[in-house]
């Protein structure tokens, strides 16, 4: 360890040693430094086990031919793994002790220094506790082809929220109004988040999606499904092609008169319900000939309006606002969540 200091000391200072010139800041612009590409604050999510990975970069820079990175980093969740460069020329192996962390590298020779923006280096560090940890840069040294030293102190976090492996949490749900209904459909396992920690609650639902969400609450088994016959069917997703074959099966959805079934396309308010409604049957002819309280009620297209009567008696769905069902509305992730969950406590109540 003292070897790799004095190693470090020796990089950073060699280029001093034949001259008088004093240490000083960069002229002109000063650099602005980044952590993880961004000069501000960031907070970011993370499971026990995996690896957290941020990158260094500087901006504004005049003839940089070596540098100096410090950082401090939470030991007690982090545990750091390497750090490298694309810089080339010669590193100093990281110094990681105490959550304290010296990497430095530089040019080799008669050469000239780097300008403008790069990236100076991207470190590896495992998370291995639950809790938040962050990882500050809390210092940069900059020394130009002259030997001309400068020294920053950045103080930029980058903090981190690490979870446990079988943990579920979202970033955007906190304060939405369906918050406890998408935790109770992701506890149970037939919804899922975006890579980024997100579930987008507000996102519009695709015909693929609704079908998939469906058929993972209900349990089709796999051995219900066949082939679909949709001239489309090469454009339903990966991940929905079993669930949109066993729900066809299952008289839960249907295609087009086209024989397409539109896997991209926004699901409606009046085909979710209609969807909703074959799972649990209803009597079309006697819903026909029975009125909606609704404001739009005029605007319900007629394949709809009886599964929509016997879906607002069950209280499966409701209006949106100023008594209005808005059946050409597209319905949200969140709508859909909450209108499977009604689904799934009414068949619990009817058995």
């Amino acid at each position: 360890m003292r070897l790799n200091i004095r190693l470090l000391s020796l990089l950073l200072s060699m280029m001093l040693m034949f001259t008088l010139i004093p240490s000083m800041a960069f002229a002109a612009e000063k650099p602005v430094f980044s952590i993880n590409g961004s000069v501000k604050d960031t907070k970011v999510k993370f499971k026990v086990g995996s690896i957290v990975e941020i990158r260094v970069g500087g901006e504004d820079l005049k003839d940089m031919y070596g540098f100096e990175l410090r950082l401090s980093y939470d030991a007690n969740k982090l545990q750091f793994q390497k750090t490298t460069t694309t810089l080339g020329g010669f590193s100093i192996p990281s110094i990681a002790r105490d959550g304290e962390l010296t990497f430095a590298n530089t040019k080799i020779g008669n050469v000239k220094g780097e300008n403008g923006a790069l990236q100076l280096a991207t470190l590896q560090f495992k998370a291995t506790a639950k809790g938040e940890a962050a990882i500050q840069l809390t210092r940069v040294k900059l020394v130009d082809s002259k030997a001309v030293s400068a020294t920053f102190e950045p103080k930029l976090s980058f903090i981190t929220s690490i979870v446990s492996e079988n943990e579920i949490s979202f970033n955007d749900i906190k304060n939405h109004w369906a918050n406890a209904e998408i935790m109770k459909a992701a506890e149970a396992g037939w919804i899922n988040g975006y890579q980024d920690g997100s579930f987008r609650p507000q996102d519009k639902v695709t015909r693929a999606q609704l079908t998939t969400m469906l058929s993972r609450a209900l349990l089709l088994s796999a051995s219900e499904g066949k082939p679909t016959t949709f001239k489309d069917a090469e454009q339903i997703p990966s991940y929905a092609r079993a669930h949109v074959s066993q729900a066809v099966t299952a008289g839960i959805v249907k295609g087009f008169e086209d024989h397409t079934f539109r896997p991209q396309r926004f699901i409606t308010r009046s085909e979710i319900a209609v969807m909703v409604m074959r799972v649990i049957g209803y009597d079309e002819k006697n819903s026909a000939g029975k009125q909606l309280a609704f404001g739009d009620a005029e605007q319900i297209q007629d394949w709809a309006y009886p599964a929509i009567v016997s879906a607002t008696e069950l209280g499966l769905v409701q209006g949106r606002g100023n008594n209005r069902f808005v059946p050409h509305g597209v319905a949200t992730r969140a709508e859909a969540v909450v209108l499977i969950l009604r689904l799934l406590d009414n068949m619990t109540i009817e058995k």
